[in-house]
């Protein structure tokens, strides 16, 4: 069975690339610490799952999006682009760290999952039960993504940033925040069938 993703238009593409402008929708995320993007997201699944199925002030259940994404920022929150989102947040010890780490790096994470396209206020959503979920709007907003097969990893999403990042220089575009690694199937998918992709927001002028 399909399952909602974010709405947004394919502005240009050029391979395996996609510049894209995402509309405006609502998140619901939960922040923990752990070693790699992986980790963040298997910690905080539950959580967040917990929410949509019932553990609201409404007890009613919301219909899962996907993908599960993870992304990081250096300390200021950026708005992203999947309906389950990891960001992590850089802990105090690496502010000051160079070269910044890019492959299992330990710190905070923030985990997304993003809210069906029919809540398009913050106050048609049911209230988290669990202090920990936090609601949210992403504004409308551009983004460069690339999508490729396989189980996600650190390394993955390093290379696919990089290449992302050269393309957006060709393009004269500024990254807008941290890469966000995407992940649309569920765990028990096989590794040849699965998408995933790597997005990077653009900054606006």
């Amino acid at each position: 069975m399909s399952v909602e993703s974010p709405a947004y238009e394919v502005v240009r593409r050029e391979g395996s690339f996609e510049l894209r402008r995402y509309e405006r929708y609502l998140t619901a995320s939960v922040t923990v610490r752990a070693d790699s993007h992986n980790g963040a997201a298997y910690k905080a699944f539950g959580v967040l799952a917990d929410y949509i199925f019932g553990n609201n002030v409404a007890a009613g259940s919301i219909p899962m999006t996907a993908p599960v994404s993870t992304s990081r920022t250096e300390g200021a929150r950026i708005a992203m682009t999947a309906p389950v989102t990891s960001e992590r947040v850089r802990s105090a010890e690496l502010t000051g760290a160079a070269p910044l780490c890019t492959v299992n790096c330990a710190g905070k994470y923030t985990v997304r999952f993003t809210m069906p396209s029919r809540y398009t206020e913050l106050a048609d959503l049911p209230q988290p039960n669990d202090p920990r979920v936090r609601l949210d709007v992403v504004p409308v907003h551009r983004a460069v993504a690339e999508g490729f097969g396989g189980r996600l990893d650190d390394e993955m999403v390093a290379a696919s940033a990089e290449r992302l990042r050269a393309w957006m220089a060709e393009m004269d575009l500024a990254p807008g925040g941290e890469p966000e690694a995407a992940q649309y199937d569920a765990p028990w998918k096989p590794g040849f069938i699965r998408h995933n992709e790597v997005i990077i927001p653009v900054a606006e002028a």
